[in-house]
C-alpha cells in the first residue's frame, strides 16, 4: 500500500510539473513545509525546467513523507 502511494505521488507531482512547463512560467520553485526534513528544505528554492528534482524526494526522512510542491516562477509577466 505505501509504495502505491509513492507511485500516487510521483504521478500526482510529474503532472504539476506539466502544467508549470505547458504555462507561462519561466522556472519552476519546490515549496516544502515548515516541519519539513532537512533533505527537503535544503532542495526548497528555484530551478530551471530542466535541473528541477523530480518529486516526492525519495531521500526524505519525515515521518509523512516528502511533502513538497512545485509552484510556478511567473518573473516575466505582471499586472
Amino acid at each position: 500500500m505505501a509504495e502505491s502511494k509513492t507511485v500516487d505521488k510521483y504521478e500526482e507531482q510529474k503532472q504539476a510539473l506539466e502544467k508549470i512547463k505547458n504555462g507561462l512560467a519561466t522556472g519552476v520553485r519546490i515549496l516544502a513545509n515548515r516541519d519539513s526534513c532537512p533533505y527537503c528544505k535544503a532542495m526548497e528554492g528555484a530551478y530551471s525546467f530542466e535541473d528541477v528534482p523530480l518529486l516526492p524526494h525519495e531521500e526524505c526522512s519525515h515521518p509523512d513523507g516528502c511533502r513538497c510542491f512545485y509552484a510556478p516562477i511567473l518573473d516575466r509577466f505582471g499586472p
